[in-house]
């Protein structure tokens, strides 16, 4: 982690240096916006929400002090949006087992059935527990990062991964059983 190279970034962003924020959208928005489809599953909310996290960045760069990886400062914005665009479009409230079914199809490319299955069964998941298996398992996070972002100490963290786990484990049995 360079954290004097994004400190240096994020105050020639906080100047208005827009190839400093060309630098830093090519380097996570991809990343980003594929955080965003995993939670939201709509790829035109996953492409607002990644943009709106630059937007957000770009408007409050001079607020970032460099106590954590941009990595894990644009996460937490991207996170933060993604919950205010889930409880626009729809109640906080677990998908319909018919809504995860249609989500085993969410990517026509796949041929692989289990990884239709998890990704049904990652939608079916209340939001948070989704968030945190993306994290952690997709987004390759380490406990440290996913501790800063959710500002959480460890102990708390490995047990909502144990929670999270568990409850995927049933909403992929359930979807499986549908079938």
């Amino acid at each position: 982690m360079d954290l004097a190279g994004d400190l240096v970034l994020a105050k020639r962003c906080a100047r208005g240096d827009e190839s400093a924020m060309r630098i830093l959208f090519d380097a996570h928005e991809p990343r980003l916006r594929a955080l965003a489809l995993r939670n939201l599953g709509n790829v035109q909310d996953a492409e607002e929400v990644a943009a709106s996290t630059f937007i957000r960045f770009w408007k409050g760069a001079s607020r970032y002090r460099g106590e954590c990886p941009l990595r894990t400062f644009l996460t937490r914005i991207c996170l933060n949006l993604i919950r205010d665009q889930a409880r626009r479009v729809r109640p906080p409230a677990l998908l319909e087992l018919s809504e995860c079914e249609a989500a085993v199809r969410w990517e026509e490319s796949d041929e692989d059935s289990r990884g239709g299955l998890i990704r049904a069964g990652m939608l079916a998941l209340p939001p948070d527990e989704r968030e945190i298996l993306t994290l952690y398992y997709i987004e390759d996070m380490s406990y440290d990062e996913l501790c800063l972002i959710y500002e959480i100490g460890y102990d708390v963290l490995k047990t909502r991964l144990v929670r999270a786990r568990k409850r995927l484990r049933v909403s992929i049995g359930a979807i499986d059983e549908s079938f």
